[in-house]
């Protein structure tokens, strides 16, 4: 018995050796979440400039509604902005504004500044990839004509915290529209230590972008302003190179087998834009040969599609029918693809191959 009971407190005190401590412990009340980050350039220095949106506690509560001055809610963001040499300078020299630790495990955004883009991005993720605090699963967004500061100072409607507001859009649109990309941190790090490039997805203020930051922005049926999710950045040596916008966007997704669904419209008859195709299924293939001392890409497209509505009569019975409007399909297909204008004629030939749904076995080669 004796020996049991020295067995099981050595087992005891062993186990105890085992707790963790809270000697690195951050209490809630001391910590600023941060929700998104804009980093721009600073005006006449060689400086970041990075502005911070950080989530109001009180707003965002259950009891919000009543904790603000006169009966009014307060504003479910504040922004602080600080410069530096380096990110990591930035962030700390904020701490002089701001009376908490900034905390960014919980950071949905990060938008880049156009300007600050085409200067080139090679150096600023160093840090990003470093933190121990920041998820690599984080979204990127270039701010397009203007600078990050003043996405990250908008209000949004439906959604409190705005960079909410503008994942949800993000995600929304690369799944059901396709001419935009969701990029996170890792993608990003990855393509500019490769041979590759970042695709990146844009972001505009519809509207007036002074009013966007006042509370009046979000209590109107009709915004004086909004986010919008605009165009796909693409970029060379690091740097923000052009913009490819609507059709030339979707075929880029399609080029780099990220296509999830979209809708394709065709003629009927005499009518234009007719019928609507619903992409349901898409999966593209690139192969490269040399020719003649040229490169050639082999495109192969499969897709399958849903007729979403049609504004004509169709008799879908007949596979003449059918064969005509995929043929429209493949027509359309190509036209997108080759305004991507990812393979550049001057740099060698490109092949287009299309399968439609119904003939799997049968694909129709276009130069």
């Amino acid at each position: 018995m004796k020996v049991k009971r020295g067995i099981r407190v050595l087992v005891f005190f062993g186990m105890v050796l085992l707790l963790t401590g809270r000697w690195n412990r951050r209490e809630l009340k001391d910590l600023a979440f941060v929700s998104a980050i804009g980093i721009d350039k600073a005006p006449e220095a060689d400086e970041y400039k990075i502005s911070f949106q950080i989530i109001n506690p009180s707003s965002v509560s259950a009891g919000g509604a009543s904790g603000g001055v006169g009966g009014q809610t307060p504003v479910p963001i504040t922004v602080y902005s600080g410069t530096g040499k380096t990110v990591f300078e930035a962030i700390r020299k904020t701490s002089k504004k701001v009376p908490r630790q900034l905390f960014f495990a919980h950071m949905q955004l990060m938008i880049i500044g156009e300007p600050f883009a085409r200067e080139g991005i090679q150096e600023l993720f160093d840090y990003f990839e470093r933190s121990h605090e920041i998820r690599l699963t984080t979204m990127v967004l270039v701010a397009r004509g203007i600078e990050a500061g003043q996405i990250v100072r908008m209000l949004t409607p439906l959604e409190k915290i705005p960079a909410n507001s503008i994942a949800g859009k993000l995600k929304m649109t690369s799944r059901l529209w396709s001419e935009n990309i969701r990029v996170e941190i890792d993608e990003v790090i990855k393509a500019l230590v490769s041979e590759g490039e970042p695709m990146i997805s844009g972001v505009i203020i519809a509207g007036d972008p002074e009013a966007g930051g006042k509370r009046s922005n979000v209590q109107e049926s009709e915004l004086p302003a909004q986010l919008d999710i605009s165009g796909i950045a693409l970029f060379k040596n690091g740097k923000l190179n052009r913009w490819l916008d609507g059709e030339a966007g979707r075929g880029a997704l399609w080029i780099r087998n990220k296509m999830r669904s979209t809708v394709v419209e065709l003629d009927c008859n005499d009518k234009k834009d007719a019928v609507g195709i619903e992409i349901v299924r898409s999966h593209t293939n690139i192969e490269a040969e040399i020719q003649n001392g040229k490169p050639v890409f082999h495109i192969t497209i499969k897709e399958e599609g849903n007729i979403s509505e049609a504004k004509c009569p169709l008799d879908l019975s007949k596979t003449e029918e059918i064969a005509k409007l995929e043929k429209q399909w493949v027509a359309e297909t190509k036209k997108e693809v080759m305004g991507a204008n990812e393979c550049r004629p001057e740099r060698g030939k490109r092949r287009l191959r299309f399968w439609g749904s119904s003939e799997p076995d049968k694909p129709e080669s276009m130069e």
